[in-house]
């Protein structure tokens, strides 16, 4: 089940990421929690994201799809998710972003490795209100890389 909701997710937002802020796509994707929290959604939805294989048996690779719809999942549980976008600069390969969730600061179906090498930019709560986390230079950013075109996703 936590697959097959991860995956209309991903097909959802394949689409609509393109013309629709991520702003406002997180405010569609945040849910209220049910009466009560669902015990060992967190877990569930963790140990899928982890799951190596084929399709639909391993998670959307789209960070952003993946993340997301992991973000609902976890709203719905009453898991007060956070939704964590960041980017960093790579040689060669310009600026790239990356999303992932954390749940009580600790970072969901990633290493801290993983994630490390990106500078958070904005974080979503679980109420759908977003704060920037870090200030975004983009005179550094930019340097050398005329237009943003060069931003390239990493997953």
């Amino acid at each position: 089940m936590i697959g097959t909701r991860l995956w209309l997710w991903a097909a959802l937002l394949r689409g609509l990421k393109h013309v629709i802020p991520l702003e406002t796509l997180v405010r569609f994707a945040r849910v209220t929690p049910r009466g009560h929290a669902a015990t060992g959604v967190q877990s569930r939805v963790e140990a899928y994201l982890e799951t190596k294989g084929r399709f639909p048996f391993r998670p959307p690779a789209n960070c952003l799809e993946r993340s997301v719809g992991a973000y609902r999942l976890l709203c719905r549980a009453g898991a007060d998710p956070e939704l964590v976008v960041g980017v960093r600069r790579s040689p060669g390969r310009g600026v790239e972003g990356h999303v992932w969730v954390r749940v009580a600061g600790r970072v969901l179906a990633e290493t801290t490795d993983d994630v490390a090498c990106f500078t958070p930019i904005v974080t979503f709560d679980s109420e759908g209100r977003q704060k920037r986390t870090a200030p975004l230079n983009f005179q550094l950013l930019n340097s050398n890389y005329q237009s943003t075109s060069n931003f390239q996703k990493t997953n």
